[in-house]
């Protein structure tokens, strides 16, 4: 039986043979494309190709693209586990042709490598391609030998592809295979009849071939491509279904090893009858190991949110397999093992992936137990047997619940789901987020001014602050920003979490400020304001800030110290996850589960300042990706890399992949301090720090701020700890003698008070006017103490306005509530009270006819004596 590795292994080869190039998978968490939540087809890398932007390196290209379809439009979360073939994560193996090789070439290896290499009966192959496609039926049925009968035309829902509402697209033709009767889920049922792309699962596409040749305008009308392309999709899940000859795809050798492991853990053998959680368990479990390795991290928001609700429904399925405690993280080691071989971006993650999901694990189990009581609520507000769909989608939406385990706790009670109302709610999420997804072809609107044809820029700044180059083109925007594009130029675009340069662009007949830079795919555009003269089809000289920049180098080689630095403190667990390098500080965003202490922070700077003190030459030199991560160099979680990378190397202290640019030596750095640490989200924290003149500032400040400390204190700086222990000694002394003397004049005073009261039957009551001063709740405990049949109303009037305290004795409290007593009388000076049985207050504008009221109180009370 041909395994996994095999499979994919001859996939690539295959087209590796027919001068493919072999391209690796990009991130499942996409760095440069705001319309994607992950990446899901294996076209996602190359979609800038298609729309004619940037040049392929390669004409042809292979590879085995890592997706998830979890969220957005393609959303089928709730239909995993119920059958053997929805997945969140899958491999689709792929093939491309970039304007060079077409249908036929397309065709006929597809076919080849089905049936010649992989031996696949032809009579059990149908083909499918789109009802205007005849060029490629007439490939199939005269340059294949697939039966005639078993090609099949169909219409665009299943045979036309579209990048989006408008853009490239164009007919596909599909390879399904007939799994054979037995397969059919819908036998019995009234009018069903197998069909290739039909209702049931007898029939299947292995791979998808599509041909992209038209771009889809706004008006809806398709026009032609200058460069036809191929691109192609088969998953490899069913394909080792398929090859393996299994009933599906959980069954193969991608899924069994991490399901026999959940059999171990929870003593629950596996079944494909009454397999569900297991299979939930399997799928989420495969997609958040890609997903955290690539940089996604579970949060409240975007694609985020769509991990944690992935997280969260695996954890609950763990639930109804008897899992009380977290044990999803047990599972990664199994997944690794499996995957490592090929997407080495796990290897070296698994501790960190651990990490993250038994902490998020350990978060759902209490989350689950405030949304039981949730759905308790729920229980009581509902007539009749049925939940609304509204309530459903509430909770699985708020707090996590798929509708399996809403329906499960319903059934418990005798109830059932409002499906369709639930569906409807789905449907509406799914068009909120196909329209925030909604693909636009235009990456931006301005009305460029040509001077020459658009190249590449090239970049000159990592050895020069100043060139001369030609404006290939400039637009004027709507605020007066002039955006120019250039054949060259020193200036660092924005990327990497490091700013942009700033500085000049000029010649004889004109002058920019430029503040900012952006790169679109190869393109740099510099933005400024004219300063002078008309900007013309001249060369011109390019300056950047070299002060400026000299800043931003420091700060950008301390990140990589500072890094290196958390990881030998905290732990290997530490993983960079965002900075920002500006000229004036450092900004560094890290994983770590809870705050470091100062003492951890010391030992950070010690680190970093040593690193400085050795002054460290750092290297810069580019290699093959494989070479870099193999001498031990640390790529960023997530990041896209091509197949030659720059790597930065400080005499073996740090190495990292990084376009940014950076110091000559460690010492230019000067001086490092960390001024803030705090966090930003569950298990990432933030660290901003000074390098250079700035450390030096801001240890100024500091300095500044103890001399004026010490001179107030009359003490030298380094006397003033003991200074500040001597007078902190001293004012707890002073304290316990305000407090001996305060309790000596409460006991002064409520002496006084308690000499006046009057007997009433039952009780003695005590009306008595404090001082404007008194503090009414100081005294409570103490009066409480000494009374015992009596009740105390006691009142002070400060500013107009009336406080009164009642307290209830010992002896009096079964009989009268002192909060209902304070309530009343409150509620005769239209104010408000309440408290406790002993003791309660009440606060109220002093009434002109207070003394009048005061002699009600009495009654008052009367009308409580029991």
């Amino acid at each position: 039986m041909l395994t996994s590795k095999d499979i994919r292994l001859q996939f690539i080869e295959y087209f590796k043979a027919r001068a493919h190039s072999f391209v690796h998978s990009s991130p499942v968490i996409p760095q440069d494309d705001p319309t994607l939540l992950f990446a899901n087809a294996g076209m996602n890398q190359f979609k800038n190709i298609f729309l004619g932007l940037v040049e392929p390196e390669h004409p042809r290209a292979v590879n085995s693209q890592k997706c998830i379809r979890a969220g957005g439009k393609h959303n089928d979360l709730e239909e995993v586990g119920k059958d053997g073939y929805h997945h969140t994560f899958f491999e689709m193996l792929g093939n491309w042709s970039f304007g060079d090789y077409y249908k036929k070439d397309a065709i006929l290896w597809a076919w080849e490598l089905l049936t010649d290499v992989w031996k696949l009966p032809k009579e059990l192959l149908h083909v499918t391609v789109h009802d205007s496609d005849n060029e490629a039926a007439q490939i199939w049925q005269q340059e294949t030998d697939v039966t005639p009968t078993q090609i099949t035309f169909h219409g665009d829902k299943d045979n036309f592809w579209e990048m989006g509402e408008t853009g490239p697209c164009g007919p596909c033709s599909e390879i399904h295979i007939d799994r054979g009767e037995a397969h059919c889920n819908k036998k019995g049922e009234p009018g069903h009849v197998c069909r290739v792309n039909g209702d049931c699962d007898r029939y299947i596409e292995l791979w998808n071939l599509v041909f992209i040749q038209y771009k889809r305008e706004e008006d809806r009308s398709l026009s032609p491509l200058k460069n036809r392309y191929v691109d192609t999709g088969a998953g490899l899940e069913r394909v080792c279904q398929v090859l393996q000859d299994k009933s599906t795809n959980y069954e193969t050798d991608l899924f069994m090893p991490i399901i026999g492991r959940i059999a171990e853990l929870s003593q629950k053998p596996y079944s494909e009858a009454d397999g569900m959680s297991h299979r939930v368990i399997a799928d989420h479990i495969r997609c958040l190991v890609f997903a955290l390795a690539d940089g996604g991290f579970p949060s409240n928001e975007g694609r985020g949110y769509v991990l944690r609700r992935i997280l969260r429904r695996a954890a609950r399925h763990g639930r109804l397999l008897g899992f009380a405690e977290p044990f999803l993280f047990h599972l990664v080691d199994v997944v690794i093992e499996i995957m490592g071989h090929h997407f080495d971006e796990l290897n070296g993650r698994g501790d960190y992936i651990k990490m993250v999901i038994k902490a998020e694990e350990e978060r759902f189990n209490k989350t689950l137990d405030t949304g039981l009581i949730k759905f308790e609520e729920i229980l009581a507000h509902t007539a009749g047997k049925v939940i609304c769909g509204k309530d459903v989608f509430m909770l699985y939406d708020t707090y996590g619940f798929p509708p399996d385990l809403t329906a499960t706790l319903a059934e418990e009670h005798g109830l059932c789901l409002d499906e369709a109302g639930f569906a409807q709610e789905m449907a509406l999420q799914k068009e909120r987020a196909r329209k925030a997804s909604k693909f636009e072809s235009s990456i931006q609107e301005m009305e460029w001014i040509d001077f020459s044809a658009s190249s590449p820029t090239v970049f000159s700044g990592y050895s020069q602050h100043s060139d001369k180059s030609k404006i290939q083109r400039y637009s004027l925007l709507s605020d007066g920003t002039y955006a120019l594009q250039l054949q060259q130029t020193p200036f660092y675009a924005e990327s990497g979490g490091q700013v942009a340069d700033t500085g000049r662009i000029y010649n004889d007949e004109f002058e920019l400020n430029i503040h900012d830079v952006k790169k679109l795919d190869d393109y740099y555009i510099h933005y400024g304001r004219l300063m002078r003269g008309l900007i013309s089809n001249t060369e011109v000289n390019l300056e950047i800030d070299s002060k400026r920049r000299r800043r931003i180098q420091a700060n950008h080689s301390a990140t990589h110290l500072l890094h290196k630095a958390l990881k030998s403190v905290l732990g290997d667990h530490v993983q960079q996850k965002g900075s920002l390098v500006h000229p004036d500080y450092l900004r560094f965003d890290f994983t770590h589960f809870q705050a470091s202490t100062a003492e951890e922070q010391r030992q950070v700077e010690t680190l970093v300042n040593e690193a400085i003190r050795e002054n460290y030459s750092v290297d810069v030199s580019i290699k093959s990706i494989s070479k870099a991560k193999a001498e031990g160099a640390v790529a960023l979680f997530g990041e896209k890399y091509a197949d030659q990378v720059r790597v930065i190397a400080m005499e073996g202290y740090s190495k990292e992949l990084c376009g940014g640019t950076h110091v000559a030596a460690s010492g230019e750095i000067g001086l490092f301090v960390i001024y803030s640490e705090s966090s930003i989200a569950a298990g990432i924290r933030r660290i901003e720090a000074y390098t250079g003149a700035a450390a030096l500032e801001y240890i100024e400040g500091w300095r500044n701020s103890l001399e004026k400390v010490a001179t107030q204190l009359g003490s030298p700086i380094n006397m003033i700890h003991q200074k500040l222990d001597m007078q902190k000694a001293h004012i707890y002394e002073l304290e316990k003698e305000i407090k001996m003397l305060q309790a000596e004049r409460s006991n002064q005073l409520i002496n006084s008070v308690l000499g006046g009261a009057d007997e009433y039957p039952g009780f003695k009551l005590i009306i008595h006017r404090l001082p404007d001063n008194t503090d009414l709740k100081a005294i409570t405990d103490v009066l409480r103490d000494k009374l015992n049949h009596e009740i105390a109303v006691l009142y002070s009037v400060k500013d107009d306005k009336l406080s009164i305290l009642t307290v209830v004795g010992e002896g009096l409290k079964k009989s009268h509530h002192a909060g209902k007593i304070i309530s009343a009388i409150a509620a005769k000076l239209g104010g408000k009270g309440g408290g406790r049985a002993d003791s309660a207050m009440a606060g109220s504008p002093l009434p002109q006819n207070w003394d009048i009221l005061k002699s009600e109180i009495s009654g008052i009370i009367l009308s409580f004596n029991q």
